[in-house]
């Protein structure tokens, strides 16, 4: 073999050795949901396209499907994040509470925890835009995320009526209808050059707690 030839096909290794710019492949499918996370709620979903999402990471609209086949598979994706993040957030940092605290505590805990994380999500915020706009199936299957998180309230606040902790006369269910659907409200309202989180959690758990529980 030649000396040029050689060096040549070192060349060619070298090259194909090398890492190209960006394939589809190297867009994570956390940075897709992102992206169209943002896309949604300043466009909606009748006004988002599979286009808009891509060019907002740099893919062709076909190369996007290497991810997810339809717009619906995101939005569906985009919906189930939003709620599944803010109940993992709660849900660990009422596991950090010590087994010795009481079920006000852990249910103040869990109040600021789901305050934080909505507030801090452009998965909420979306969810809280398009819910109502996406075709019936999806929002069918996405339910069953939103009752999952809705079960684990249900059994901090049966928890604490069995323990003798909440008001006789309170109606848990609507309890924890009224509490989750409070502190998802504070993401059409709340503005960050007013209170501060922290003011504003401890403001929920006045509102609330106080109502609930009987000392």
């Amino acid at each position: 073999m030649s000396l040029v030839h050689t060096k040549n096909a070192a060349t060619t290794s070298r090259r194909r050795r090398q890492p190209e710019a960006e394939t589809k492949a190297d867009i994570s499918r956390e940075r897709v949901l992102v992206a169209a996370a943002q896309i949604f709620n300043e466009k909606g979903y009748s006004g988002t396209t599979m286009r808009d999402v891509g060019r907002a990471v740099g893919l062709q609209a076909a190369s996007l499907y290497y991810h997810y086949r339809s717009k619906d598979e995101l939005i569906e994706a985009v919906l189930d994040k939003g709620v599944d993040d803010v109940a993992a957030s709660v849900r660990a940092a009422v596991k950090a509470v010590p087994e010795t605290a009481s079920h006000k505590e852990r249910i103040s805990i869990a109040l600021d925890a789901h305050l934080r994380s909505v507030l801090g999500s452009t998965f909420s915020m979306s969810a809280r835009r398009v819910f109502g706009q996406v075709p019936e199936p999806i929002r069918r299957r996405h339910l069953k995320h939103r009752d999952a998180y809705g079960e684990f309230w249900m059994n901090l606040l049966r928890d604490a009526a069995k323990g003798g902790a909440l008001r006789s006369e309170i109606d848990v269910r609507l309890a924890r209808i009224f509490i989750i659907s409070a502190l998802n409200s504070a993401l059409d309202w709340y503005k960050p050059e007013g209170k501060s989180v922290d003011q504003l959690a401890k403001q929920f758990n006045l509102f609330i707690t106080d109502g609930l529980f009987s000392s």
